[in-house]
């Protein structure tokens, strides 16, 4: 057994024998989103999970909008895990150091057209924090 089939082993051990307190977990996520006070919050405009999906047809990528006052961040996000990849666009173009935080944190750089590329597909929620010229942005926090 590996590393990772261990840790695995113990989280799942530890949901089922010692699970954490709903109050407890809630209290967590409060104080883990202060992390971000100092940046302004860009909301969630646009989620094409919220669209009508095809009956047939092969599956579509899924698109994230996020506005904040003086920019957009665009996603989108194909396949999932190690086998997906999220393109993003900052509009305005700028470049920018950006942040995914989240269970499999990334450090990215958006280039001077404000595109950029994580080659994984985050799992559970995560959010885009965004480093500009003058200005930190972070997006909501969202679910793949």
């Amino acid at each position: 057994m590996n590393d990772d089939e261990l840790e695995r082993e113990l989280r799942r051990a530890g949901g089922l024998f010692d699970p954490v307190p709903s109050d407890l977990l809630q209290t967590a996520v409060e104080a883990f989103a202060l992390r971000t006070l100092d940046a302004e919050l860009a909301e969630l405009a646009f989620d094409s999970l919220t669209e009508p999906a095809r009956v047939r047809g092969e599956e579509r990528p899924r698109m994230l909008t996020f506005h904040a006052p003086g920019l957009t961040v665009d996603l989108e996000i194909t396949g999932g895990g190690a086998d997906g990849r999220v393109v993003g666009q900052l509009i305005p173009p700028q470049a920018a150091r950006i942040e995914l935080l989240g269970r499999q944190p990334a450090a990215l750089t958006a280039d001077d057209l404000g595109r950029f590329v994580c080659e994984v597909v985050p799992t559970g929620p995560f959010s885009l924090r965004c480093r500009l010229a003058g200005a930190v942005v972070a997006t909501e926090w969202v679910t793949v």
